[in-house]
């Protein structure tokens, strides 16, 4: 009864859609779902300007791991998700936004700060602050890092943060070192907080940014009109992905 009821539902959420993009796609609200260090970072960017430009677009932000979108994204209840993770779903498509590289950063105390260049080689070999489990940024960080499990043990085991702002705060304090993607390069912590912060040149210390969304989902052009504000207001730091 239950599943029943819930595709009741999500056919009465596409009619409603339908309807409001015969209207006019660009008119009321958009439910966007994003991962917790991508938001703070890409919102402050573009709810200005896309207020400017598209005023009847109302932006309902929720911010959840990935997981937790993917599952709202099937339920109808959100309209789309801001993803830094491929999908392979196909139920599901995407737009690509863009490729955001991963800094390293490091106390001024640290061994890395005598050294001009850190190679891969460097990264295997030191212990890496995490985010806790359920970051997309925690497993990227020990996919680049050839971490094949977390420490179970030990002061890493114990130090893992639940934002990315406490993680930084931890390397500020001393504690260790971790990677963050570019945009968070924009954020209060880069000056004074004693954190030295590298851009890692390596081909693959970088994570793909999209827009998720149902292959249903009606009003694309809404979604279109949001990567176009994204795509106008990135920084430098960032990269533009292939296709663009």
């Amino acid at each position: 009864i239950l599943e029943h009821a819930r595709l009741i539902m999500e056919q009465a959420d596409v009619i409603q859609q339908l309807a409001r993009a015969q209207q006019d796609p660009l008119a009321g609200p958009l439910r966007i779902g994003a991962i917790p260090t991508l938001s703070p970072y890409l919102m402050p960017l573009i709810l200005r300007p896309l207020k400017a430009q598209h005023p009847q677009l109302r932006l309902v932000l929720s911010e959840e791991m990935t997981d937790t979108l993917l599952a709202r994204l099937h339920h109808h209840e959100i309209d789309a998700a801001l993803l830094a993770t491929p999908v392979e779903d196909h139920d599901l498509e995407s737009i690509a936004l863009f490729d955001e590289p991963f800094w390293l950063t490091h106390p001024r105390e640290h061994p890395f700060y005598n050294q001009d260049e850190i190679s891969r080689e460097d990264l295997d070999n030191t212990e890496l602050l995490l985010l806790s489990e359920g970051h997309c940024l925690a497993q990227q960080t020990m996919d680049l890092c050839n971490l094949k499990a977390r420490e179970d043990q030990g002061e890493m085991a114990d130090l893992r943060a639940a934002s990315l702002e406490t993680l930084l705060q931890l390397v500020g304090a001393g504690f260790g070192s971790t990677l963050v993607p570019a945009l968070a390069m924009g954020g209060s912590w880069t000056s004074g907080s004693g954190i030295v912060a590298r851009k890692l040149d390596f081909a693959d210390a970088s994570r793909r940014v999209s827009i998720v969304f149902r292959h249903s989902y009606p009003r694309r052009q809404a979604l279109e009109a949001l990567a176009e504000v994204i795509w106008a207001h990135l920084p430098t730091t960032v990269m533009w992905p292939p296709q663009r």
